[in-house]
């Protein structure tokens, strides 16, 4: 099986608090004071985006058009994302085939911004990839999608005999709309901006991926989803999401698990999307997880928000800088997205992770 050798991630430099943002959220059309608790019971602490003045991007003399948020994209996108690239590719290491000359494959992922040429040719230009660079474009698919992204270029990996470099960058706040409703608060108190990148690697040191789950819950097309619109994306988050997640986490889980001859309890370590706070409760007590499991998806909530499909390769960046993995522990990641859909990779630790 192939191995992630190497894991980074990245924010922007804007950073705002979310009782600083309040400010301006309440001075978006038809805003209630009433929805400031829901923001500030996000779990959402501080944010990051690529976008230098809100006040002049947002409250200029009309709604900024998708045109006008796309343009806004491409360039910060290919930055944000060659610098956690770079920083997975500093953490793979020399030896572990990450040089950029040994790299076959670029896996770029994004569901914010489109163009063509796209952020894979933008990505490969801003890291000096070559010409001869085999690239892939993963758009569309919302949170869960990094881990798609990681089996593909695992299979690819193995294929070539070569590194992989997956990318995924999101610029979230790029497509903020005025709530017309408390429901629609929810996408603003969490998104936010960043990217998270992963080495893949046909063998080596780092986590190997062992097995994977897919699951498409019957009947939940309409919970979770977005639109492009004149005026950039719209994004529905029905409420009964995280019940859903929750009645099939269970069995989720154990198909990701069982094959394998495993438990919940022999998980050490978990990566799980932070969705919001109430599909990591919900998830945690289910699950029956010991306390502080999911301590890094609470704290990459708090510091950074929901980055969407950056979200889960940082906080997998966050684990293994901890350095607390040990070699033969296993890593269960958990996403969830638009569909709706689950998705899970189960990985384990080669030597030397201490």
């Amino acid at each position: 099986m192939a191995v992630i050798t190497g894991v980074g991630s990245a924010l922007p430099e804007h950073v705002h608090k979310t009782t600083e943002s309040l400010e301006f959220f309440g001075r978006m059309p038809g805003w209630d004071p009433a929805w400031n608790e829901v923001c500030l019971a996000s779990g959402v602490e501080r944010r990051a985006t690529v976008i230098a003045d809100l006040e002049a991007f947002y409250f200029g003399p009309r709604v900024p058009t998708t045109a006008e948020r796309m343009r806004a994209f491409a360039a910060p996108a290919a930055r944000l994302g060659a610098a956690a690239a770079r920083r997975a590719l500093a953490a793979a290491g020399p030896g572990a085939g990450a040089d950029l000359a040994d790299l076959a494959d670029l896996v770029a992922v994004s569901c914010t911004g489109y163009s063509g040429p796209g952020l894979d040719l933008h990505l490969a230009v801003e890291l000096g990839l070559g010409q001869r660079v085999r690239r892939l474009h993963i758009g569309h698919m919302g949170c869960y999608a990094a881990l798609p992204a990681l089996r593909t270029a695992a299979a690819l990996a193995a294929a070539s005999g070569r590194s992989a470099l997956v990318d995924c960058v999101e610029l979230c706040t790029l497509h903020l709309q005025a709530p017309t409703r408390r429901e629609d608060v929810v996408q603003i108190a969490l998104f936010a901006d960043g990217a998270g990148a992963a080495v893949v690697a046909a063998e080596g040191e780092g986590l190997e991926l062992i097995g994977s789950n897919t699951v498409t819950v019957p009947g939940s097309q309409e919970r979770m989803g977005w639109q492009v619109g004149d005026d950039g994306f719209r994004m529905w988050l029905s409420p009964r999401v995280p019940a859903i997640i929750e009645r099939g986490i269970e069995g989720f889980v154990a198909g990701l698990l069982e094959p394998h001859g495993l438990a919940v309890g022999d998980i050490e370590h978990w990566v799980v999307h932070p969705g919001g706070p109430e599909i990591l409760e919900r998830i945690q007590r289910r699950l029956a997880l010991p306390a502080g499991a999911l301590a890094r998806s609470w704290e990459a909530l708090a510091d950074g928000g929901n980055r969407s499909s950056a979200t889960v390769l940082a906080i997998l960046d966050a684990l293994l800088a901890a350095g607390t993995v040990r070699p033969g522990e296993r890593v269960a990641m958990l996403a969830f997205g638009t569909g709706l859909t689950m998705e899970a990779l189960l990985l384990r630790a080669t030597p030397p992770l201490v």
